[in-house]
């Protein structure tokens, strides 16, 4: 009739453990696990993301704090504008750069934090 064993049994198998108790791990110092990790990097060619054994060096300061930001809207004419482009393209900075300084140079108020060439690009 029926040819395959009981599936009792395999139910009563499953339910041997492992045995996992495993034995503590040597204690590495770090120079060898990076002297390590280095070997392997260099083996399969890839980048480990070690620092390198070189001091690292201080932190440059934070750039100061710039001021919130109002969008302001207004027409101009057609000739302004495409100089103002002109000469954003020329000199590597923005149309917005530019009236800002020009505003700085009339008088405004214009603290020099707030005066960014690309606000776009942000380097870190």
């Amino acid at each position: 009739m029926n040819k395959f064993p009981p599936i009792t049994d395999e139910i009563r198998q499953a339910g041997k453990k492992l045995d996992i108790n495993l034995k503590p791990r040597l204690e590495l110092d770090d120079a060898a696990i990076e002297a390590n990790s280095r070997s392997i990097g260099e083996r399969y060619g890839s980048n480990t993301q070690i620092s390198s054994a070189e001091p690292a060096r201080p932190a440059a300061p934070p750039p100061p704090a710039m001021a919130p930001l109002t969008s302001v809207r207004f027409d101009c004419p057609d000739y302004l504008d495409k100089e103002l482009a002109i000469r954003a393209a020329e000199e590597g900075v923005t149309k917005t750069y530019l009236i800002l300084k020009a505003l700085g140079e009339a008088g405004y108020r214009l603290d020099q934090a707030d005066l960014v060439k690309d606000r776009r690009r942000v380097r870190r």
